[in-house]
């Protein structure tokens, strides 16, 4: 392995390990929020003000950054049986093919929510004082990272340092 693996290998490492925190940090931050505005409305008989907003805006951030997990993971929607039964060649090639299509949905999904988030510009959510731009900034962020994990598959299904095989999920047997 040279130097330039070794540097790939490694930032791959730790990017994994900050999407695996984020991932799991705002899946947990939104079980806790919507139990706790269940728990106040039905138990206290107190609804809070942020208990139908902030929720979604979490869930439409995890959506958004969880594309990119599954893409960094193999486990995004595919028809990996199909591939299984390709031959080796023709496997490289499909799989080149469908990593430019990921990354080129990848790129528009980065630029127009980026577009998407800015025009948001200064304002804050109704329910709490919490800048919409925070929320909103998890479209071009999830489209960027769905980019640069294609976009370095990509070199490597070219250039033969990644075999296609490894990038399909797990399978049952």
């Amino acid at each position: 392995m040279d130097e330039f693996d070794s540097i790939v290998s490694r930032l791959d490492h730790w990017l994994g390990v900050m999407l695996d925190v984020l991932v799991i940090s705002l899946a947990g931050l939104l079980l806790l929020l919507l139990n706790w505005a269940v728990f106040a409305r039905f138990v206290l008989n107190d609804s809070v003000s942020w208990g139908e907003e902030l929720p979604a805006h979490l869930l439409a951030m995890l959506t958004f950054i969880g594309a990119a997990y599954l893409t960094r993971t193999n486990e995004h929607l595919g028809f990996d049986a199909v591939l299984r039964v390709m031959p080796a060649g023709m496997m490289r090639v499909v799989t080149a093919l469908n990593l430019v299509l990921m990354g080129v949905f990848g790129a528009m999904l980065a630029w127009y929510g980026g577009i998407a988030a800015a025009s948001f510009g200064a304002r804050s959510l109704i329910s709490v004082d919490a800048p919409m731009m925070l929320f909103r900034g998890a479209m071009p962020l999830g489209g960027a990272l769905i980019t640069l994990f294609c976009a370095v598959r990509f070199i490597g299904i070219v250039t033969c340092r990644i075999d296609p095989l490894d990038l399909l999920p797990e399978s049952d047997a």
